[in-house]
């Protein structure tokens, strides 16, 4: 390897750690007080300068998309590692405690960066996000139907059910509002998803 090469990998995983704290900065500052921050505050917060932070995201604005798409892509990548197995119901508790696992930890950020249109109206828009959700949580009301473990229902009210009783804002209410631990929240929120799938 030549030497330039063996320069080239330590920039670039250095590179990858300072967009890493951006975006861990980015994610703090939003659950503290919403969108209204400069990316020099990101900056200072991540300990890197602001020209770094320009240098990855043009403004604000473009960091909040980013710790977006990366939390969303975190979530369904999580949710595709689960081992899917022969009891589609233990398959959809595993999805439901991973959620709230991870909502525990980013919700209070995201909930200031929600959508105002529906997930049904955003699916037929091909919102990317909400398109691989659904995606995956009808997979799963489908195959607990086929099943009989839940009854024959209208699969897209099932998953908007199940978005709206996983909403971030929830998890939040619980984890931090309640101090419930994840266990404990996640526990409640697939029984009550459970409930509306018909499974007594």
């Amino acid at each position: 390897m030549s030497a330039a090469g063996s320069r080239e990998r330590p920039r670039r995983g250095d590179a990858r750690l300072r967009r890493a704290a951006l975006l861990a900065a980015v994610g703090e500052l939003l659950a503290e007080r919403g969108p209204g921050f400069s990316l020099a505050e990101a900056a200072g917060l991540a300990g890197v300068s602001t020209a770094t932070a320009y240098r990855n995201f043009a403004d604000p604005g473009s960091a909040i998309d980013a710790f977006f798409a990366e939390l969303v892509g975190d979530l369904l990548e999580a949710f595709d590692r689960l081992p899917g197995g022969a009891d589609p119901l233990a398959d959809v508790r595993a999805v439901c405690r991973e959620w709230v696992e991870q909502a525990s930890r980013w919700g209070a950020a995201a909930v200031h960066i929600r959508s105002p249109r529906g997930v049904l109206a955003r699916r037929g828009e091909e919102d990317p996000f909400v398109g691989g959700l659904y995606e995956r949580l009808a997979r799963l009301v489908e195959a607990a139907i086929a099943s009989g473990a839940v009854p024959r229902q209208d699969v897209r009210f099932a998953v908007l059910m199940w978005v709206t009783i996983f909403d971030e804002r929830v998890v939040v209410d619980l984890t931090r509002t309640l101090a419930w631990s994840a266990d404990e929240a996640a526990e409640h929120l697939t029984g009550a998803l459970l409930r509306v799938l018909g499974r007594s």
